[in-house]
């Protein structure tokens, strides 16, 4: 698959591909790419604090897509996820609480039996050389700096990768503090709870530690110095009022931890040289509890992206155009759904983190109200093979991005040329659909169930 470049020489025998970054999505993309046949190498680091993430289950499945069945090793079985939001407490929801470290650990694992080349340090500056490599300076663990050169850079760097282009969208200023508790034997599990400056997320893992986070305004929670961190903290928990944190054990064992948490889309997605992926393309508010499941989106399409760009120049306009768009749509879709969950809490209207995130990022809604309707259809880039090409694809009005085909049926051809007759479309839909499923009842039964749901059908 890489005949496109091999005539390009790499000083010191570089890799195809590298990525910056052992996340979820560098991790992704890098097993994504090796199986299409690139030499990739992977430049990581280790995590400088400990720390627990809430997962969806429907992030199991984007894991087990991507390859990495060491990492879904990892993941502990749901627990209940209880919400106090305006007042109201419910207790329908679960997550999966992850440790981070072994969950890290294990992802270097996947990497490493699927053939990928591992690189400890942390990267220090990227140039573009005159021939048209990458190269990438970066230090070890040792303090020792060293050169790679690439084709072709993924950048999985998270937050920490630097912003850029003027079509970046950003939200409210926010940041996140964490603080590590150990406690006395509890239920597993975790909550959220709202509080006039934001919200906290209390985690309880099997292990017995707790992982307490409060996010807030960056504005105007005026937070101080590093040094007197642990201390605005404890007073945010007394407004707070947690029964469950006063009957902790004293045993910190991290000092509080600030980092951002502004729901960022960048700018400068991809380029003929590089592609951002992750919370470097896209990162959410920590509300959504969705962050591993994002980055998955993203990094499981950016391999026949990469693939396009690098095998078919020719259709680099096209590739471009759909990874900018899923990216955005990703983002716009996750932004709006917790601007919908800001908005039910209703008794702090004065405070500016309420306030500045129950308009953002516009009041476009979630989900339309009306019925889901069919539009039009019309060529649109879509994934297939590997590689990013150009296919008619069936508009809809909750799908603006198109559907290419249902049940392994493209949707184009049953909707070519349909009569206005009601009564006679219905006739040519029931007849081709079942010509295209050849007897089979269950393809037969998703499409019309999708034909009816359009109320095309």
């Amino acid at each position: 698959m890489t005949e496109g470049i091999q005539n390009k020489q790499i000083p010191n025998g570089g890799p195809d591909i590298l990525v910056l970054g052992g996340g979820p999505a560098g991790s992704t993309v890098a097993i994504g790419l090796q199986r299409l046949g690139y030499q990739v190498s992977l430049l990581h680091s280790p995590r400088l604090w400990s720390t627990c993430e809430g997962i969806s289950s429907r992030t199991l499945e984007g894991l087990r897509s991507a390859g990495l069945h060491r990492a879904l090793d990892t993941v502990p079985p749901p627990t209940p996820r209880h919400v106090n939001w305006n007042g109201d407490t419910g207790s329908a929801n679960t997550e999966h609480l992850v440790q981070r470290e072994k969950f890290d650990a294990a992802l270097l694992e996947d990497l490493s039996a699927a053939g990928v080349t591992l690189q400890a340090g942390l990267s220090r500056s990227i140039s573009r050389s005159p021939e048209g490599h990458t190269s990438v300076e970066f230090e070890t663990t040792q303090g020792t700096k060293h050169v790679l050169h690439c084709h072709f850079l993924v950048d999985a760097r998270g937050r920490a990768a630097s912003g850029t282009g003027p079509e970046q969208l950003r939200g409210p200023g926010t940041v996140s503090l964490l603080r590590i508790m150990r406690q006395a034997p509890v239920e597993r599990g975790s909550q959220v709870h709202s509080f006039r400056n934001g919200w906290a997320w209390l985690a309880n893992t099997a292990d017995g530690l707790t992982f307490l986070q409060l996010t807030v305004d960056a504005a105007s929670a005026k937070l101080p110095k590093r040094a007197e961190l642990n201390r605005w903290f404890e007073q945010q928990l007394r407004q707070l009022s947690l029964p469950e944190v006063e009957q902790l054990n004293n045993g910190t064992l991290q000092n509080v931890v600030a980092r951002g948490s502004t729901s960022i889309l960048q700018g400068g997605l991809v380029s003929n040289n590089l592609l951002r992926v992750g919370d470097a393309a896209m990162a959410v508010d920590p509300l959504s509890g969705n962050g591993i499941f994002q980055s998955l989106s993203s990094a499981l399409v950016a391999p026949a992206v990469i693939n396009t760009l690098l095998q078919k120049p020719e259709d680099t306009a096209l590739a471009k155009e759909f990874y900018q768009q899923r990216v955005r749509h990703t983002f716009l879709r996750f932004a709006r759904t917790g601007r919908d969950f800001y908005r039910m809490e209703s008794r702090w209207p004065e405070s500016p983190f309420w306030r500045e995130r129950q308009d953002w990022p516009d009041t476009e809604p979630s989900h339309p109200e009306r019925a889901h309707t069919f539009i039009a259809v019309e060529h649109r880039p879509v994934l297939a093979n590997g590689q990013i090409i150009s296919r008619p694809v069936v508009i809809t009005s909750d799908q603006p991005l198109g559907v290419w085909h249902v049940a392994g049926i493209e949707l184009s051809v049953l909707l070519h040329e349909l009569p206005p007759n009601e009564y006679q479309r219905k006739q040519l839909l029931v007849a081709r659909v079942e010509n295209a499923c050849a007897g089979d009842p269950v393809k037969k039964d998703m499409l019309m169930a999708w034909l009816a749901h359009y109320q095309i059908a």
